[in-house]
C-alpha cells in the first residue's frame, strides 16, 4: 500500500488537499484532531520531507499572517477566537504542502496565469467558507471578495515562486548528496 500511494503520491496528495480542505472549513475545530492526523499521514508518504517541511512553515507563516491582518482590519470575522483558528492554520499547513505535489502543475503554467487562478479560486475558497459558516463577511460580500482577489492575485504567485525556489534547492542537496 505505501508503495502505491509513493508511486502515485501528486493524486493522493491533489484529492487529498480537497478532502482536507472540506473538514477544515465543514468541521472547523471539531476536524482540528483529524487535520493533525492528516498531516502526519501527508508526512509519512512523502518524497520529501525537508522539502514540504520549508514551504509549510514559509507559506503557513505567510497566509497565516495575512488572514489575521484581514481578520484584524475586520473583513473576516471567526467566531470564537481573537487570533486565527487553529482549523485555519491546519488548512495553510496542508495547502502549503499541496503546493508541492498535487497543486505544483500551477508552477508549470504562466504567472498571469497564476494570477487569474489566484484571483479567482482564492476568494471562491474563503467565500465556500462563508457559505458552511466557518467565517463571517461582516462588510459587503462584493468589497470582501475584491480584496481577497487582489491579495490572493499577488500571493498564489508569490507561494508558487517559494516552492519552486524551496523545491530547486532541495532538488540540487539532494544531487550533491548522490
Amino acid at each position: 500500500m505505501r508503495r502505491f500511494i509513493t508511486n502515485h503520491f501528486y493524486w493522493f496528495n491533489l484529492v487529498f488537499f480537497q478532502l482536507m480542505w472540506f473538514v477544515a472549513v465543514f468541521f472547523t475545530t471539531s476536524g482540528q484532531l483529524f487535520l493533525i492526523f492528516a498531516l502526519l499521514v501527508h508526512f509519512y508518504f512523502s518524497p520529501n520531507r525537508k522539502y514540504d517541511l520549508a514551504s509549510l512553515i514559509t507559506i503557513t507563516l505567510i497566509g497565516g499572517s495575512v488572514d489575521l491582518l484581514i481578520s484584524w482590519l475586520g473583513l473576516m470575522v471567526f467566531p470564537d477566537t481573537l487570533l486565527l483558528p487553529f482549523w485555519l492554520v491546519l488548512l495553510w499547513t496542508h495547502f502549503a504542502v499541496a503546493l508541492n505535489h498535487g497543486m505544483s502543475w500551477l508552477n508549470k503554467i504562466p504567472v498571469y496565469l497564476q494570477v487569474v487562478f489566484g484571483g479567482l479560486f482564492g476568494p471562491l475558497s474563503y467565500y465556500a467558507g462563508y457559505k458552511f459558516g466557518a467565517v463571517d463577511f461582516p462588510l459587503p460580500h462584493l468589497q470582501t471578495l475584491f480584496v481577497l482577489i487582489v491579495i490572493w492575485s499577488i500571493l498564489l504567485p508569490v507561494y508558487l515562486f517559494i516552492v519552486r525556489i524551496y523545491g530547486d534547492y532541495y532538488d540540487n542537496v539532494e544531487q550533491k548528496s548522490s
